[in-house]
């Protein structure tokens, strides 16, 4: 009844293949759910549009960066009808993507910067 895709890409890297995205949006056989990651954001409007069926980018919750003001993660539950339920969780983007801190090295004819390894959480 459902189909739950998870690519490593959102629906706009597809954009050579118009094929596979048409077949994203045929809901004759089941409704389908993609949850493209890569980005570091978490939204539904910065995809290629797959309706009806539905399309995400979960790559959202700071790390490495933040391509967007929308970080978090999704919720995504399946009800007794078959239903896919989802929303997003977002966290305040200040917290999430704090820019690192850093702090020039001992040797004042050296002009590189060093990041400062507790400044910046585990992705």
């Amino acid at each position: 009844r459902n189909l739950l895709v998870f690519p490593p890409y959102p629906t706009d890297y597809f954009s050579s293949v118009p094929a596979f995205l048409a077949n994203l949006s045929d809901a004759s056989q089941r409704d389908i759910v993609f949850f493209g990651g890569h980005r570091h954001n978490v939204d539904n409007t910065s995809t290629w549009k797959t309706p009806p069926n539905r399309n995400w980018v979960v790559g959202g919750g700071g790390g490495w960066s933040c391509d967007g003001p929308s970080q978090g993660f999704l919720v995504g539950t399946v009800g007794a009808d078959y239903w896919v339920d989802t929303y997003p969780e977002l966290v305040d983007y200040d917290l999430c993507c704090q820019s690192p801190r850093t702090s020039t090295t001992a040797d004042p004819s050296r002009t590189s910067t060093t990041t400062d390894p507790s400044s910046t959480r585990p992705s």
